[in-house]
């Protein structure tokens, strides 16, 4: 095949895609983190004041609040839309802390090749020559994943989570 042949075919194909693109309604779902702490202040009437803001710094013992925004600018509801997250290292999730606008919440324990509740989250050790499952405690969790059933055509949501810096 000749080069011209080749860069016809691409060209056809590209041409395809963008008439899909524009000749069909679709979901165009984006997404933003930020990650914030709490900073307090001492205002001008000598009362302590709680804030939360952006921050890239940390120090051990530091709580951060992860939130995830997304936004379907798209012309069609996106379905079963799944959000998977690291937890990031260095930190450890705190317990109860996922949560997400309409989103069915799992973990990961093995680097997000799997995520299960927390109640089904297991794993095996070798004890005395017998094979044991343990229940995953949340320190474990080095993963979160947010199923979104759907998020409608020029809507928006969050997710989130919290850690604590090692």
């Amino acid at each position: 095949m000749t080069i011209t042949k080749y860069l016809r075919q691409a060209l056809l194909g590209l041409a395809i895609s963008l008439f899909a693109t524009i000749a069909f309604a679709a979901p165009k779902v984006s997404l933003d983190i930020i990650a914030e702490k709490d900073v307090v202040e001492v205002n001008d009437k000598g009362e302590q004041i709680t804030r939360r803001v952006e921050t890239s710094d940390t120090l051990p013992g530091d709580i951060l609040f992860y939130t995830i925004r997304y936004n379907n600018s798209g012309d069609e509801s996106a379905r079963s839309v799944q959000l998977d997250n690291p937890i990031p290292t260095g930190t450890t999730y705190i317990d109860n802390s996922a949560w997400g606008d309409n989103a069915d919440i799992s973990f990961s324990i093995d680097g997000g090749k799997s995520f299960k509740k927390p109640a089904n989250l297991t794993y095996q050790i070798t004890r005395e020559g017998k094979q044991e499952n343990r229940q995953a405690i949340p320190e474990q969790y080095n993963a979160i994943r947010w199923v979104i059933s759907e998020i409608p055509a020029g809507s928006k949501g969050t997710t989130g989570f919290s850690v604590i810096v090692q």
